[in-house]
């Protein structure tokens, strides 16, 4: 099971697929850019 983050604690290190077909890492975007994470179930998906 996957641990939760603390409400203000530091996202971990990771590397995510685009929807561009790029694959970025957290700490890449983060030397230039802020960053919001969003997270929702598939289109077409229960949940």
């Amino acid at each position: 099971m996957t641990e939760l983050l603390a409400v203000g604690s530091k996202a971990p290190p990771f590397t995510a697929a685009a929807s561009d077909g790029k694959t970025y890492s957290l700490a890449d975007v983060l030397k230039t850019k802020q960053v919001a994470l969003v997270f929702y179930p598939g289109n077409n998906t229960p949940g």
